[in-house]
């Protein structure tokens, strides 16, 4: 049997290589948001289509007839899942001030004290490695926020709005969770 030694060590390879997969998954993920985000357009103009067919033959679905909602929204959100960067430097440049995100390696220079009883070499790969799965996840969480707020015009619901902001807001600081991580420290630590 092998001791803690052994099995920190298998931690942090297992930890790191699951760090390495992320930046594919990242250009898979950036490929799959454009992709739907031409679909998506093309249904919004779909929809535009029909909501105008319906207007001129008067007919008219009673109050689930959104019309051209879920065609103005469809296509706000086709445009923002095309520019994906764009969207999310936005946030970031709402929030943080910053138009990219700090790289998770950058985490001990952002909370120095919080993190300095972790400062050896194997607590600092693990904890980088988390940190770059935690980006990506926010990624993912703002990306099902832009698609919740999507879905709200086609089939609302209570909650999808305030869900959907949820999602971005929260991807955005999972985004830069190492500013974020820093101004927990400066707020609590002084």
């Amino acid at each position: 049997m092998g001791g803690n030694g052994e099995a920190l060590n298998g931690l942090v390879g297992l930890v790191q290589r699951l760090a390495d997969l992320i930046p594919p998954a990242q250009a898979l993920v950036a490929a799959t948001c454009f992709i739907m985000g031409i679909a998506l357009a093309i249904a919004s103009i779909n929809s535009f289509v029909r909501a105008s067919e319906r207007a001129a033959s008067g007919q008219f679905f009673g109050r689930e007839d959104y019309g051209r909602w879920v065609g103005t929204v469809g296509l706000i959100t086709a445009v923002m899942l095309i520019s994906l960067s764009s969207i999310i430097s936005a946030f970031l440049m709402s929030f943080f001030q910053v138009d990219q995100t700090v790289a998770a390696s950058e985490i001990f220079a952002y909370a120095p004290e919080m993190l300095a009883p972790l400062d050896h070499e194997q607590a600092r790969s693990v904890i980088i490695a988390l940190l770059r799965v935690v980006q990506f996840l926010g990624l993912l969480g703002f990306i099902r926020g832009l698609m919740l707020l999507n879905q709200s015009v086609k089939w609302p619901g209570p909650g999808l709005v305030g869900y959907g902001v949820a999602h971005l807001i929260g991807g955005t600081f999972a985004m830069n969770i190492v500013m974020f991580v820093g101004y927990i420290e400066e707020l609590v630590l002084g």
